[in-house]
């Protein structure tokens, strides 16, 4: 009996640890945001995988972004994604076609522009380990249940800047992202905005 009491207590231990607001895991996180704040815009290289054991899925791509606020250029596998912070404009280089959506933040929660405040709002954190070249990994926990993942692990490098970040589904989907290069910069608005007059007798598909 005392030995079960005893497995419990550990057991209740090791959860708590793994659901709390660890002020070591924030001070770094802190440092991070900080780093990005003051940066207005910039352009990234990134890798992501893909991986589901039990669905034998491992697929990996590569893309270029450009940021600046809530607007972005995404170019991955043969697409161009403009989003202007009001609409989102997929153009298909292959078929010389584009499709308008409006732009709504909820359809990805998870992007390069937010994801360094991400654990500011809905997040719980712990460090979880400090790699032998003084990698931070850290752990953000959803407050809510309703979320489609469970888990986001984050890279920190000594230098405070994110070096990937991994996204747990609990489809049993693994997506990690690799940030291969950081690039700040300056950007008009104008260059997250799709202009027609660039891609002659495109064809236009319109669902605002």
């Amino acid at each position: 009996m005392k030995k079960l009491i005893i497995a419990t207590l550990s057991l209740f231990i090791v959860l708590q640890a793994n659901a709390q607001y660890d002020p070591a895991a924030l001070a770094v996180l802190d440092a991070m945001s900080n780093n990005y704040k003051d940066i207005e815009a910039f352009t990234a290289s990134f890798s992501q995988k893909l991986t589901n054991e039990s669905a034998g899925l491992d697929e990996t791509i590569s893309g270029d972004i450009a940021v600046k606020g809530d607007k972005f250029v995404l170019e991955v596998v043969g697409q161009k994604i403009f989003n202007d912070g009001k609409d989102v404009y997929t153009y298909n280089e292959e078929i010389n076609e584009v499709t308008i959506s409006p732009y709504d933040p909820e359809e990805s929660e998870i992007t390069l522009s937010n994801v360094y405040d991400l654990y500011k709002e809905g997040f719980k954190y712990i460090l979880t380990e400090t790699t032998a070249s003084g990698d931070r990994i850290i752990d953000l926990d959803p407050e809510s249940r309703d979320k489609s993942y469970f888990k986001i692990r984050m890279t920190i490098n000594p230098k405070d800047e994110l070096k990937s970040f991994t996204v747990f589904e609990r489809t049993g989907n693994k997506y990690v992202y690799s940030i291969n290069t950081f690039t700040p910069t300056q950007l008009n608005d104008n260059h997250f905005t799709f202009d027609t007059s660039k891609y002659p007798e495109v064809e236009v598909i319109d669902f605002r």
